[in-house]
């Protein structure tokens, strides 16, 4: 079921769709709002589930159907439209940004997601690791978000995530925690919220 839109000063909007609904269900709202769907039926179900979240989110972010294409780096884009979009899934939601003016990327990774605590070695720094502590799990998942949406904003899959993507310490907060980043000579600024018992963390370019 779609859930409320946020806003964000960057002019980002965000939607979010939580995945409540089994598979026909999905389709008959697609069905319903005339959006397209022969071509999810070859997918694996999970993937049919997502997609279909996904097409449901770009209508109510654009008021039509539209079709969901892919550049060579695999990040989303939207046909016949120059707004610039990214899309994170987990199991329970998929999310939508748009932004008209800059690129925009986004992450939603479950709260209580321990893996991250034993991979800190693949996407922290030497310097993060000064304030970002071992057991503090809260800034693990958050400090993952940060850098998947800085990846995903650069379209840049490649992107070392130690060393490549370097945030400044940051103190979390229960209703909105703000970071700032750099990547590839660039600053950026990141919105990071908790939804449904997720963080979800938007990533723009720092206004200079």
């Amino acid at each position: 079921m779609p859930l409320n839109e946020m806003q964000y000063p960057s002019g980002t909007r965000v939607l979010v769709w939580r995945l409540d609904e089994e598979m026909p269900q999905l389709l008959a709202l697609c069905r319903e709002a005339e959006i397209p769907v022969d071509d999810l039926t070859c997918l694996p179900l999970k993937r049919q589930r997502e997609k279909a979240a996904e097409l449901l989110l770009l209508h109510r972010a654009f008021g039509r159907p539209l079709s969901l294409l892919h550049d060579k780096q695999g990040a989303p884009e939207v046909e016949g439209t120059d707004v610039n979009i990214s899309i994170s899934h987990t199991p329970q939601l998929v999310v939508l940004a748009c932004n008209k003016n800059q690129v925009v990327g986004i992450d939603a990774e479950q709260c209580d997601r321990q893996q991250v605590l034993r991979v800190r070695d693949k996407f922290l720094n030497a310097n993060e690791k000064q304030f970002i502590y071992p057991d503090d799990l809260p800034s693990h998942v958050l400090a993952w978000t940060a850098k998947e949406a800085i990846i995903k904003a650069e379209r840049n899959s490649a992107l070392d995530w130690t060393d490549g993507i370097c945030l400044e310490p940051f103190d979390i907060r229960d209703d909105e925690t703000l970071v700032t980043a750099r990547c590839a000579g660039r600053r950026y600024s990141l919105v990071s919220r908790i939804l449904e018992g997720h963080r979800v963390t938007v990533a723009t370019l720092a206004v200079v």
